[in-house]
């Protein structure tokens, strides 16, 4: 089982805090001791502020987790750490700093280097993707905004590599990460100290629109 990630003692996000448009449930509010969202600060470490807001609506936060589990975290045909890839990748392409920055700690939290992360956007002719990466990146690059940009090339060439299982799987991730994609665009969800940390080893997440 993946351990948790250590909390950064130091990690100073002033300069990217934002002030959200609806506030998160404070942590005395039971609200927020939704026994999915205890399963996943055990799992990242930290209360994310995005969930904390959508649980003002119940039964949200618990049937999207279930989904986050059946797509992008958990078992799976294609690697933990290539599904996250995918996500990252997915959020990049959005301008999502909050959902980017999130989705590459947790990348980093399952095996994939700060070097790679940090050489996601040039993904296509960094050697430190593999042919398999490069087609599922493609994918989530071609998914990541809308309209979708030239979607049908994507995946011809990834089904030269790929079943249409594990496709379909990858598009799931890409899915996945649109609802927070948006939700997190609209909410302006501010962004926590620990995957914070993700900033000082990938700079161009600072590029992104918050």
């Amino acid at each position: 089982m993946t351990a948790p990630i250590q909390r950064p003692s130091d990690t100073n996000t002033t300069m990217n805090r934002t002030t959200a448009r609806i506030a998160p449930l404070s942590a005395d509010d039971p609200r927020s001791k939704d026994p999915v969202i205890e399963e996943l600060v055990d799992f990242i470490g930290y209360r994310p502020n995005a969930l904390l807001t959508m649980a003002r609506k119940p039964g949200v936060v618990s049937q999207l987790l279930k989904l986050f589990a059946l797509t992008v975290r958990g078992e799976g045909l294609l690697p933990q750490s290539l599904r996250f890839l995918v996500a990252a990748e997915t959020a990049r392409r959005a301008h999502c700093r909050y959902t980017t920055t999130h989705l590459v700690h947790a990348a980093h939290h399952v095996g994939v280097s700060w070097d790679k992360l940090a050489a996601l956007p040039t993904y296509r002719d960094d050697t430190r993707f593999t042919e398999q990466e490069r087609r599922a990146l493609a994918i989530a690059t071609a998914g990541g905004s809308l309209p979708v940009r030239k979607p049908a090339k994507a995946i011809e060439q990834a089904k030269q590599i790929f079943s249409d299982e594990e496709i379909v799987e990858i598009v799931s991730c890409v899915a996945m990460v649109g609802w927070f994609n948006r939700w997190n665009g609209l909410m302006a969800s501010e962004l926590e100290a620990e995957p914070a940390e993700a900033m000082a080893h990938v700079p161009w997440l600072s590029e992104l629109e918050i």
